[in-house]
């Protein structure tokens, strides 16, 4: 049975939204001109250049296209989701990246209300995003853990967690993957714990959404879905919420699917890149971080035994989901040839998605931009390493502690036990990034598992909590 929402807890939940629109604003305003500018710091990669320019190229003295500007571009003048995509020649209508935030960047250049130029308003928009997260881990460990105590630090945590405040001034998916995952972890705990039909169906949409920005957490999705058809059995009106949520999730993928079968003449639900991932993190320079079209070419020439330049010529000349196949049997192939390769390429994979490709380059968390960091104060300037080590280090030691120790709770907790275990899932298998993008959503989960455990580690009740939901039945925690 789920505890009552009460006065104190609203209290409590505004306290978490202040703390969290407070430190995105101040971020915003003193350290990026106001939304104007990204930041001093980066802690998520750059959208790459375009698929065939050389990183450090320099265009009559301007920073080379970005793929993310390519697709922006055609989506707000022409309607056409294309790009110069990865082992093209031309630009091409492209499956090989999720929608998602493209479009809402589209969107919102072209949006009759203007709210300034369209990056400004984005950082400002994934400031309020930022803010609700933080909002979305409060309500979801009150609910999971019946604890007032948990879901506080759980908000508080979320709402000062330096990579993702640093996020925030970043044009890319980090702040909109973080505030999806965070909407589904609460919907799918309210729905499936009080029997909700809106919050069913609003966490299927969240599900099918969060699909449609980050296509890597599709497997996450799925599994979501069928973890929440089962767990209505023995909810009230179960076989209501379940549908609504199948309803919701098959609604928000079937625009998109039908696009690709008509570009395509196949099923493809979301992206058709998920070989050329798994190549890049099984060929034989995979580092487990993202590899250059130039050492992506001479990989593939090495393994079909061919110059690069006719490897190039010939995947370009097939159509793009043909392209993409094409890589699956050398994954394969690879993979029977090196299997201690791929055992050592899948552990660096792993390192890689929790700290970043850069750490072990570099030793770094973050990459910095010198040009924006004249008006940073001096005592962000002497604070901010500290901060990003020391959050890493706690949320990584009290988050895997806290999952371990919230095996009494698991029944309510389970969606974010799921994300846990299927969010990193597809990085590991393949490859992650330079820095910490594909980890950021899950810093959440981690947080309000790190939150748990140190409630029991400091307060008096905690033996109860280690107990799970029957022993604090009705308790305010």
């Amino acid at each position: 049975m789920s505890r009552r929402f009460t006065a104190a807890d609203l209290l409590l939940l505004l306290l978490v939204m202040a703390a969290a629109a407070g430190a995105r604003s101040w971020y915003l305003t003193v350290c990026a001109d106001g939304g104007q500018q990204e930041g001093p710091l980066r802690v998520q990669d750059r959208p790459p250049v375009l698929a065939g320019l050389p990183a450090e190229t320099e265009m009559n003295g301007h920073k080379p296209p970005t793929e993310l500007d390519a697709l922006v571009e055609n989506v707000k003048e022409h309607s056409w989701f294309g790009s110069l995509a990865p082992l093209s020649d031309a630009e091409e209508q492209t499956a090989h990246v999720a929608p998602g935030y493209y479009w809402l960047l589209a969107l919102l250049d072209k949006a009759p209300a203007r709210l300034g130029p369209p990056e400004r308003a984005m950082r400002w928009i994934q400031c309020g995003l930022g803010t609700l997260t933080a909002a979305f881990y409060f309500l979801f460990a009150l609910r999971a853990f019946g604890s007032r105590a948990a879901a506080l630090l759980a908000g508080l945590f979320s709402a000062l967690h330096p990579f993702w405040i640093i996020n925030t001034a970043e044009i890319n998916d980090g702040v909109v993957t973080s505030f999806l995952l965070a909407g589904c972890l609460c919907l799918g705990g309210r729905g499936a714990q009080a029997g909700a039909p809106l919050a069913s169906l609003l966490y299927g949409a969240g599900l099918a959404g969060l699909s449609l920005v980050r296509a890597a957490l599709l497997p996450f999705a799925i599994v979501g879905v069928l973890w929440f058809l089962l767990r209505c059995r023995s909810s009230p009106r179960g076989w209501l919420c379940a549908v609504l949520a199948f309803l919701g999730f098959a609604t928000g993928l079937a625009p998109w699917t039908f696009r690709n079968y008509k570009a395509y003449h196949d099923i493809v639900p979301l992206a058709d890149s998920a070989y050329l991932h798994l190549w890049v993190g099984n060929n034989s320079r995979a580092t487990g971080g993202p590899q250059s079209e130039q050492v992506l070419l001479e990989t593939v020439a090495e393994a079909r035994g061919e110059d690069k330049q006719k490897a190039r010529e010939e995947l370009a000349s097939l159509p793009q989901k043909e392209r993409y196949d094409q890589l699956g049997r050398l994954v394969w192939q690879q993979v029977r040839s090196d299997p201690a390769g791929t055992f050592k390429h899948r552990l660096e994979a792993c390192l890689c998605f929790v700290f970043g490709e850069a750490w072990f380059k570099e030793r770094v968390l973050w990459q910095a931009n010198d040009a924006n960091a004249a008006a940073v104060p001096n005592w962000f300037q002497g604070s901010y390493p500290a901060a990003l080590y020391g959050s890493l280090l706690g949320m990584l030691a009290l988050g895997l502690l806290g999952w371990r120790w919230s095996y009494g709770w698991r029944a309510d907790s389970m969606p974010a036990s799921l994300a846990m275990i299927w969010v990193p899932l597809p990085y590991m298998l393949s490859h992650a990034e330079n820095l910490n993008g594909p980890r950021l959503p899950l810093d959440g989960v981690l947080l309000t598992y790190a939150a748990f455990a140190l409630v029991c580690l400091i307060l008096p009740g905690r033996r109860s909590l280690f107990h799970g939901a029957g022993s604090r039945e009705g308790t305010p925690g």
